[in-house]
């Protein structure tokens, strides 16, 4: 056997006889407690110990004892058990610190997600310029338009990257044509931005729309003769959204695709034509 083994059993043995020292004198104790002194006799050790009137000093001795062992042996479970609630409640207890501290981790999560979001967008309504991308951070604007066509324009975004956009205005001597007045409607998306800071967006969009254009025209110098226009339009600009201002500025070429209705066309049956306007303007933004 090894020196290590050696050492274990000695240690083993010595941690016993420590335990049965140390149990030694209250089990010593408890057990004189039952027994009969050596100065009073049967009757009295009888009475002391509260034996029952009909029961023998053994047995009753007996009983006692059995019911001290019991009683240790309750001691003990409930020990057991007090160590086991003990452990029990510190698992609660730290169950509970770690669902606060949880729920302190999510809300911070949550207050920090809403500051980044306010500095991303610079004060914007959906967040703003983010790896490129575009939020709109206003929502109806009116303003004017000049170039092909002039007037009045608006625009409304009903989604943060999706706006209809709309003009009531004239166009001047188009197509070889005289003066006409001018309506239109557009979808418009923005799917990038091409610049974005704190002060402004700079957001590329395209879209697809119809217009109506009434106008007039001379015909071998004789003016007055009538005609209309039901069109296809896919404009296609840039704008300056400004962030910190409720204004925008834009420039936008609009490739068109008409339907002609008027004698001249009507008389050599050329009832198409295609074209390109290009128009700027502004828009003051109410909110």
């Amino acid at each position: 056997m090894s020196p290590s083994h050696h050492v274990r059993n000695l240690t083993v043995g010595a941690v016993a006889a420590i335990a049965a020292f140390v149990a030694w004198p209250g089990a010593a104790e408890a057990q004189a407690g039952f027994q009969c002194k050596s100065t009073e006799t049967q009757p009295e050790c009888h009475a002391r110990l509260k034996c029952r009137a009909d029961e023998d000093l053994e047995d009753c001795q007996r009983r006692l004892r059995d019911a001290g062992e019991r009683r240790d042996d309750q001691r003990d479970d409930d020990r057991a058990r007090g160590s086991d609630d003990d452990r029990r409640g510190g698992s609660r207890s730290d169950r509970r610190d770690r669902g606060r501290d949880d729920d302190r981790a999510r809300s911070d999560r949550r207050g920090r997600g809403g500051r980044d979001r306010s500095r991303r967008g610079g004060g914007r309504r959906g967040g703003g310029g983010d790896r490129g991308g575009f939020v709109a951070n206003k929502t109806f604007g009116l303003g004017l338009e000049l170039g092909q066509p002039s007037g009045l324009t608006g625009k409304y975004f009903f989604a943060d990257k999706v706006a209809f956009d709309f003009g009531v205005g004239w166009i001047y001597r188009h197509y070889y044509y005289d003066d006409g007045l001018h309506l239109y409607g557009d979808v418009l998306f923005h799917p990038v931005s091409l610049a974005s800071n704190p002060s402004f967006e700079l957001p590329l969009y395209i879209g697809f729309g119809l217009r109506f254009w009434d106008f007039e025209y001379c015909y071998q110098n004789v003016c007055g003769y009538d005609g209309s226009v039901v069109g296809l339009r896919i404009p296609f600009g840039i704008a300056f959204d400004f962030n910190n201002a409720p204004i925008d500025i834009f420039l936008q070429l609009v490739p068109t695709f008409d339907f002609v209705d008027d004698d001249y066309r009507d008389r050599y049956d050329d009832r198409t034509h295609t074209g390109i306007d290009l128009s700027a303007g502004f828009r003051f933004w109410f909110n």
